[in-house]
């Protein structure tokens, strides 16, 4: 329940106009083989085989120690509505990115540095995209219509064609930087701090190496590197393509952007928003997500709501639930309590899971409100086990508002 209600806020809104799908009953489908999640043993044979029956390749980039990696196959991969989408326009494979030979050289080649990441290839080899990190069912299968479309639309017109990506070789990657990529093992250089990294960083003169480091660890990025990058992007737009580019400057601007949330800094903010929203595919979103952070940062809760109800009605539940969450967690002030109870609500009415019950009984004890509180903490307790969920803290939250009503039926006048 909490790994649930403790997901990133910053990533709430994004495709959260698709929750009325997720919350249809899925239909009762026949028995479909799962998606070829085979292993590349050699990887233009892998190309030649998608291309001679007219498919894209999918790679399931993970690592042994992913728990949202066996999540996504728990949730999506074996949803047989999920593998009839996925096998008829894709083949698809799984590699250990730490320990798969050919895995190694595709977290390099593309700059994989989280898990689970999805790298979609034509059958010619060319890069079309990535998506990383689980998603509900909803919006991977949204993913998937988008990468159908556009395979149906624009994969022979030659948008991917990306010169700057070569061929699949293990002498495309610098001896230097094996420790890195693989361990994250700064003793490979002279300096083994983060700010050795950098300095190794600065002293790198090939584009191509630059743009995985980007990649890669655009986290370690000090304002001379995201100056660099700025300075660079055509460059890099021309030879990887613009669509690649965009979203690897989008992903350096990011963490700047953090970095100065982190660090309270509000000229650098608001000077990283800026850039960040020149490069954002959708910056209805990413704006009042980012501002929401700021203002959590700083403990501007007012303001945090204000910027959230923007976005509350089209937010799915997942995203309303952690929103009141975060502020019943967060926060002690009545009237922000009561905004995150009506947020609870919104996330029950579009889907009537035992957690969301469970967030706003929290919220209505924190304010005082006991029978609602009870009736909620009751109500997320049956549907919690009948979902074979545990459901022991809604318990001693049902037993912490029978005792504070005791007490308050018990509580006589002084006389």
């Amino acid at each position: 329940m909490k790994n649930l209600k403790n997901r990133c806020c910053a990533l709430i809104a994004l495709f959260t106009t698709l929750s009325a799908a997720a919350q249809s009953s899925p239909q009762k489908e026949p028995k479909f083989p799962s998606p070829a999640f085979g292993k590349v043993t050699q990887w233009e044979t892998a190309l030649s085989q998608a291309k001679q029956e007219n498919k894209w390749v999918m790679i399931d980039c993970y690592t042994d120690w992913c728990g949202w990696c066996k999540v996504m196959d728990q949730k999506n991969f074996s949803d047989t509505q999920v593998q009839r989408k996925m096998n008829g326009f894709l083949n698809s494979y799984s590699l250990e990115m730490e320990k798969d030979s050919i895995g190694k050289l595709l977290r390099f080649h593309y700059g994989v540095n989280g898990f689970p990441t999805f790298l979609i290839f034509n059958g010619d080899g060319n890069f079309i995209g990535s998506y990383a990190g689980y998603s509900e069912k909803a919006v991977w299968m949204h993913y998937l219509d988008s990468m159908q479309t556009l395979k149906e639309t624009t994969a022979n017109q030659g948008k991917y064609s990306r010169p700057g990506v070569p061929s699949l070789n293990a002498n495309n990657i610098p001896s230097w930087f094996h420790g890195f990529i693989f361990k994250r093992d700064y003793s490979i250089f002279e300096d083994t701090t983060p700010q050795g990294f950098v300095k190794r960083f600065k002293a790198t003169s090939d584009p191509f190496q630059q743009f995985v480091l980007y990649n890669l660890a655009s986290y370690h990025c000090d304002n001379e590197l995201v100056q660099r990058w700025i300075q660079n992007e055509a460059m890099y737009d021309s030879l990887f393509g613009k669509d690649w580019s965009n979203s690897t400057g989008y992903k350096v601007l990011s963490n700047q952007v953090r970095n100065a949330i982190n660090s309270v800094n509000e000229t650098q903010f608001l000077w990283a928003m800026g850039e960040l929203l020149k490069r954002s595919q959708y910056p209805e979103w990413d704006k009042p997500n980012q501002y929401m952070e700021w203002y959590k940062k700083r403990g501007e809760w007012s303001n945090y709501v204000t910027t959230f109800d923007e976005v509350a009605k089209n937010t799915n539940a997942v995203g309303l639930n952690s929103v009141a969450w975060e502020l019943f967690q967060s926060c002690n002030d009545a009237t922000i309590l009561t905004k995150a109870v009506d947020y609870s609500t919104m996330s029950i009415n579009k889907s009537p899971d035992w957690n969301y019950y469970d967030t706003r009984a929290n919220l209505l004890y924190k304010l005082g409100r006991l029978n609602e509180a009870q009736n909620d903490a009751n109500t997320a307790i049956k549907l919690g086990k009948a979902a074979g969920g545990n459901t022991t803290e809604t318990q001693a939250l049902l037993s912490k508002i029978n005792l504070s009503k005791e007490k308050k039926q018990t509580k006589r006048p002084f006389r």
